[in-house]
């Protein structure tokens, strides 16, 4: 939660001064070092720094701050991400469909999601596990790219009304030339494309135990959820969002 107030705030609040003032105290992570923050900006850096802190307080005594210690890096490297994203944004530049690409697999976070899945699982090994991490599987490319491109057309509408033109529907457009209705279709072929690389590597991967994998085929059953009928219920959750956590946490199962 604390990294997606760490993206609205790039995304819609921050101006670009600003934001890169936020993404570079991220980047020394030291609390000594915000003095020049606005007011709100430190209550942004000090809720995220001090949520891994108590978290790597917990997870120390059981081995784990090398896995703490790569969710940290993957922050800072979805930070840089968002800063020029914002970057984009503010000047109204839009980036073709490959130079926002580059950004946008990581500013999806999937890598970020997936490494602070894999803090508390002590069944499996650490070490193990980063190392198959760094090495950069497919995977994650994948989810990325799944992530990244539904929520660009769940989101698209919504962004252009607010000016943020850096949007992988708009990119595409502008490289190939195509209408809306024409990228929206190539976008998703290329969701599809990656769902089967997903599936792929979670039955063909062996170099780690199955809930390892488990955790990151998860990940894409969420975003299913938030993208499935073309709309952004992550930002929008007062509809069909709403209905699924009402009926499986407040309304009884009829026996």
């Amino acid at each position: 939660m604390v990294t997606v107030v760490l993206d609205d705030t790039c995304d819609a609040y921050a101006t670009f001064p600003e934001a890169k003032s936020l993404i570079e105290s991220v980047q020394r992570w030291d609390l000594g070092a915000i003095d020049e923050l606005p007011s709100y900006l430190k209550v942004v850096i000090r809720a995220l720094v001090e949520t891994v802190d108590d978290i790597e307080k917990e997870m120390k005594p059981r081995g784990r701050s090398a896995s703490v210690q790569q969710a940290i890096d993957e922050i800072k490297s979805l930070g840089r991400a968002y800063l020029a994203i914002s970057k984009w944004a503010r000047k109204g530049h839009v980036p073709t469909f490959d130079e926002y690409m580059e950004v946008g697999l990581v500013s999806g976070g999937m890598n970020d999601y997936a490494a602070d899945g894999f803090i508390g699982m002590e069944d499996c090994d650490e070490k193990q596990t980063n190392e198959w991490f760094n090495s950069e599987p497919k995977i994650f490319d994948a989810l990325s790219t799944i992530y990244r491109l539904g929520n660009d057309i769940a989101s698209f509408e919504g962004e252009l009304s607010r000016g943020e033109v850096a949007n992988g529907v708009n990119c595409y457009m502008k490289q190939y030339g195509v209408t809306k209705d024409e990228a929206f279709r190539a976008l998703e072929k290329m969701c599809r494309d990656n769902y089967k690389i997903v599936i792929e590597e979670f039955l063909n991967t062996t170099c780690v135990p199955r809930q390892i994998l488990l955790r990151c085929l998860n990940i894409p059953r969420v975003i299913d959820v938030y993208y499935k009928e073309g709309t952004d219920d992550f930002t929008n959750p007062h509809g069909t969002l709403r209905e699924h956590i009402t009926s499986f946490l407040l309304q009884p199962i009829p026996l």
